[in-house]
């Protein structure tokens, strides 16, 4: 049975990594991508963060860019808490999920959820939710939905760039 995708578009590919600004310079020097807007998530930006049910706070660094009309993000684990660092221990450096636009967050979830897929993080970055899902048996990769503000001007901006502006 064929019917339309559940998926509007690729938003963001997500890779974790062990030094957010070493693997951004290595990027920019040996390809060009960048430049990067950096960002700390921690408690004190992110509400309601759990991890597979649980509240669980948790920090990390990131590093974005855009490669083309995707987005290109850097995790670097904080701490020892989350999904980020459990990735690096288990698997070292690399793909970590794929951010899927959806035309409604909240029917995206309810659906994901009926489809039994387990959420495996959530949480509020501003007011706006995002979810992890475990699609490895299906996707062969973690997804993320999130809800988006309508506008850039809603979110903050970045805690620094690289290189430095």
């Amino acid at each position: 049975m064929h019917q339309n995708p559940f998926f509007t578009r690729i938003l963001q590919i997500g890779l974790v990594v062990r030094s957010v600004e070493a693997t951004a310079a290595r990027c920019l020097e040996d390809f060009g991508i960048g430049p990067w807007r950096l960002y700390t998530f921690d408690p004190s930006n992110i509400e309601e963060m759990t991890i597979r049910g649980k509240r669980v706070d948790h920090s990390m660094r990131t590093g974005c860019t855009m490669i083309g009309d995707i987005e290109w993000e850097l995790i670097e684990p904080l701490d020892d808490r989350s999904v980020y660092a459990e990735y690096l221990r288990v698997h070292g450096e690399g793909l970590h999920h794929i951010m899927f636009a959806v035309e409604d967050y909240r029917a995206a979830k309810a659906h994901i959820c009926r489809r039994g897929y387990q959420e495996i993080v959530s949480g509020k970055w501003y007011g706006h939710p995002y979810s992890y899902f475990d699609t490895q048996n299906s996707l062969a990769c973690v997804t993320e939905i999130w809800s988006p503000p309508e506008t850039d001007k809603e979110l903050p901006p970045p805690d620094g760039t690289y290189p430095s502006l």
